[in-house]
This record gives structure tokens, C-alpha cells and sequence, in this order.
């Protein structure tokens, strides 16, 4: 358009006997016109360009990152299911003891086979193997005789041989365990006792007893052990009731009933 207003320009200009000189002034000045139109869109071109490319980068930097998350996502899934496996398994597990005879007692699953708990790796040396925990809350009372007394509050687990959902040290290497454990028992109105023992595969290698009066002061009483035994990586190591408790297990307060273990030498 701006082309064909020039040449329009020039032939009316020629046509009233213009001079060469003002017609050719005229040209320049729009020719001068059209071209700084032309620089600035190309400098807005550039520009539009570079956003372009900019936003190319943000958008592969987000496609990165939402896989990175998709990958982390999986892998949480991925852990979800496997500790629901676990819980699962130990579920069926303590649904499933079978005691072979006064001593042992057994592990089966449904089809009839030992149950393996795996134990997770962990950072610590397998020559640090050490756990400590015990009852955060006192037991019900009068609990079965050979019933599994659960040490859900840890607080320490070198090794994580110990599991504070089924109450069972499962030893991560073989070597010389030391373990102690106590029992607290307070007035109650038919003076309450528990005997606990100590139990490698289920066969006692330690026990103790404690007995409390049914009122009055100084009935509070506690009672522990330390037992030194050889043990073998995988065997299972835990407390139970040595026989009926009369009463509940007290571990609250200043009085907590508690179960440890560390290894000694390998």
C-alpha cells in the first residue's frame, strides 16, 4: 500500500509539473518511514524469539521435575505396599503361633510354613547391634500364660534387628548377646505378681518374677535380669509370660517395664 501511495505521489506530482527534487523527497521520507517500521519489528521479533526460548527451558526444567516427582511417587507406593505385606505377614503371623511344647513355640503361615521377617539394612556397622525399648502403657490384666509381652516404645534400634510391632529381636549377625529385662508390678486388690522368661526360638534361657502386695506403702515393686547367651544370626529372641500374671504389668510413670539387647562380641 505504501508503494503504491508513493508511485500515485509521483505521477500527481509529475502530472502538476512538480520539480524532480520535491517528489524525490518525498519517496525518502516514506522510504525512511517504512524502514525504522521494518527495524522495530524486527527487534519485537527478536525479542518474541527469545521468550520463546525461555519458555522452551522452563518447560523441559517442569517435564524433569514432574518426572522426578512421578519416580519419588512410585517409589513411595512401592514402599507402602511392601510394609503392608509386612504388617500383613505379621498379622497372620501371630494369628498363627503353634506351640510344639512347653518351651518352643513355632511360627506358620497359612500353607504351613515358617514365616522369615526380614531384616531392613541399615547404615550401622553389623558389629553395632544394640536396641532398647519398653511398655509405653501398663498391660491388661491377667494375661495368658506364654503371651508375647510388646515393647512398642524404642528408642534405640542399632541394626533394626528389633521389631516394636510383634516384640521380637530377630539378631542381624551371630555372635554373644547380652539381654536384660524387668518387670513392675503395684498394689492391686489380689496382690498382683507376673513371671516373664526370656525365650531364644521360643526355648527359655532366662526368667524372673515380681510380686506386690494388695495395698499399702511400698508395694511398688520391680524386678530385672541380664542374661549373656550365644546366638545365631536370624534366631528370634523375645519376652513372654512364664505362666497366668495376677493382675496387669505396670509401665508408667517412674516404673517401666523394658526389654534391651546389645551384641558383645562376634
Amino acid at each position: 500500500m505504501s508503494y503504491a501511495f508513493c508511485l500515485m505521489l509521483v505521477i500527481f506530482s509529475v502530472a502538476n509539473g512538480s520539480e524532480e527534487s520535491s517528489w524525490r523527497e518525498e519517496i525518502e521520507k516514506r522510504l525512511s518511514i517504512l524502514e525504522e517500521s521494518n527495524i522495530h519489528l524486527q527487534k519485537e521479533n527478536k525479542e518474541l524469539k527469545a521468550l520463546v526460548l525461555d519458555a522452551q527451558h522452563e518447560n523441559k526444567r517442569l517435564k524433569s521435575e514432574l518426572e522426578d516427582l512421578g519416580e519419588r511417587v512410585n517409589n513411595c507406593e512401592g514402599l507402602t505396599h511392601r510394609q503392608d505385606e509386612d504388617t500383613e505377614r505379621v498379622s497372620q503371623t501371630m494369628e498363627s503361633v503353634v506351640g510344639t511344647n512347653d518351651d518352643t513355640v513355632t511360627f506358620y503361615s497359612e500353607r504351613n510354613q515358617p514365616i522369615p521377617r526380614i531384616v531392613p539394612p541399615d547404615s550401622y556397622p553389623l558389629s553395632a547391634v544394640a536396641f532398647y525399648g519398653y511398655m509405653s502403657k501398663s498391660s491388661a490384666p491377667n494375661l495368658p500364660t506364654h503371651h508375647l509381652i510388646v515393647y512398642d516404645f524404642v528408642l534405640t534400634n542399632k541394626g533394626n534387628g528389633y521389631n516394636k510391632g510383634d516384640g521380637i529381636f530377630i539378631a542381624p549377625v551371630t555372635g554373644v548377646y547380652a539381654f536384660h529385662f524387668s518387670v513392675c508390678v503395684i498394689p492391686g486388690p489380689e496382690s498382683p505378681w507376673a513371671s516373664l522368661e526370656l525365650t531364644r526360638n521360643g526355648n527359655a534361657i532366662g526368667s524372673i518374677f515380681e510380686e506386690s502386695k494388695s495395698s499399702g506403702y511400698g508395694s511398688y515393686h520391680c524386678s530385672s535380669t541380664l542374661v549373656i547367651s550365644d546366638v545365631d544370626v536370624g534366631d528370634h529372641i523375645f519376652i513372654r509370660t512364664n505362666q497366668a500374671t495376677r493382675g496387669p504389668i505396670h509401665s508408667e510413670g517412674g516404673g517401666k517395664t523394658s526389654f534391651s539387647g546389645w551384641l558383645l562380641f562376634r
